[in-house]
């Protein structure tokens, strides 16, 4: 029995096991990074808004290769999708701090325009904003009163600078609902 005993496979296998796991690791790290495309250089642009009411926060984004689809749900009300496409989609939220110890205070509205990808300067009023799907949303628990609603009362404006920075703006009115932000301003 004692003669049966292999010495070698005793001490190298242990040895071998350790080398090839790590060689896996390796590999596989080394194998795992992000997908790189041609329009990687296009990004998505967010920032903080200055037009924001006290009580709560504002972000401004544009959405580049977006499309907005405006649906409608079981009960005739509408409602945004995003999607991958070749527009771009601009998007303005406030959210309004919750009040501590209060069940269901939260309270947001957001807005979604969408805009030919290349465009440098826009003017769109009042009938012509359906050109830009521009939408406004009203989320909350107010009975009656919350849900998304087309803009069809404002105006829609876009200027391009001389160093290439955009600037929107946008006042509206959504006479169906009560609203809290009526317009917005950014340069990005």
């Amino acid at each position: 029995m004692i003669n049966d005993f292999n010495y070698n496979t005793f001490v190298y296998k242990p040895f071998i096991m350790k080398y090839l796991f790590v060689i896996f690791v390796s590999l596989v790290v080394l194998a795992c990074h992000s997908n790189k495309t041609a329009s990687s250089n296009i990004q998505d642009k967010t920032i903080a808004s200055t037009n924001c009411p006290e009580d709560g926060i504002c972000t401004f984004k544009v959405l580049q290769n977006k499309v907005l689809t405006i649906k409608k749900d079981g009960f005739g009300e509408l409602y945004p999708e995003l999607s991958d496409g070749k527009k771009t989609v601009i998007k303005f939220e406030y959210k309004r701090n919750e009040i501590p110890n209060t069940a269901d205070s939260s309270y947001s509205e957001i807005i979604y325009a969408e805009i030919e990808s290349n465009i440098n300067e826009i003017i769109l009023k009042d009938e012509t904003l359906s050109e830009a799907k521009v939408l406004f949303g009203r989320l909350c628990f107010c009975r009656g009163a919350t849900g998304y609603y087309l803009v069809k009362e404002g105006s829609l404006k876009i200027s391009t600078n001389n160093k290439g920075a955009k600037t929107y703006k946008l006042n509206f009115k959504v006479n169906e609902i009560p609203q809290i932000i009526t317009m917005f301003q950014e340069t990005l």
